[in-house]
């Protein structure tokens, strides 16, 4: 046999085993496809079943308790100053005027959301009627005064804000470490 005849011979072998091996790869694909579709088409398609739902696990949410609130935990300057920035808001009847969370065309109203806080750390809230109490922490992020909501209701969650005293009306803004950043609040004294 002539060398050209043997090249040949050699490519025409290779791609009849090459089709062949690409052949039963997209068999074995479409055979596991059809078998995972019927396997969907079983748990959710058939008349009388009903799929089962799955317990999650809670995440992790973290909790403050009374004796770490506040501004417990700051050196005593630290203290003095954040006493000072937070001040405004003690001892007085905050309502929710407005909520704009970014990108919406007009703020949504909310007269029926009420909250009270207090120097200890603690404060008090109601929410169309709901009771509810948690705990807050007080701190500085550069010059900006911060604080972090934790309500008691470990089915709640756990906010943090960038606070803002102008005068009868306070402002929050929310900061991205519980994503509450697309969110702005505005209260009044009530």
């Amino acid at each position: 046999m002539s060398k050209l005849k043997l090249l040949i011979l050699t490519l025409f072998l290779a791609s009849v085993f090459y089709d062949c091996k690409k052949s039963e790869t997209t068999n074995d694909t479409i055979a596991s496809q059809s078998d995972t579709s019927r396997i969907q088409q079983r748990q959710y398609k058939e008349v009388g079943d009903v799929p089962m739902a799955q317990e999650e696990e809670p995440a992790f949410r973290p909790t403050l308790p009374l004796e770490q609130a506040a501004f417990k935990g700051s050196t005593a300057e630290e203290q003095k100053r954040l006493e000072n920035e937070f001040a405004f808001m003690f001892e007085k009847t905050w309502v929710v005027n407005g909520r704009v969370r970014a990108g919406d065309d007009k703020p949504q109203e909310n007269k029926h959301e009420i909250y009270k806080f207090q120097k200890d750390g603690s404060y008090t809230f109601s929410m169309e009627g709901q009771e509810g109490k948690g705990t807050w922490k007080g701190w500085m992020n550069d010059q900006v005064p911060v604080m972090t909501i934790f309500p008691l209701d470990l089915k709640e969650k756990v906010s943090e804000w960038n606070v803002k005293n102008t005068g009868k009306t306070m402002i929050w803004s929310g900061t991205s470490s519980y994503k509450d950043n697309p969110f702005m609040i505005q209260f009044v004294i009530k």
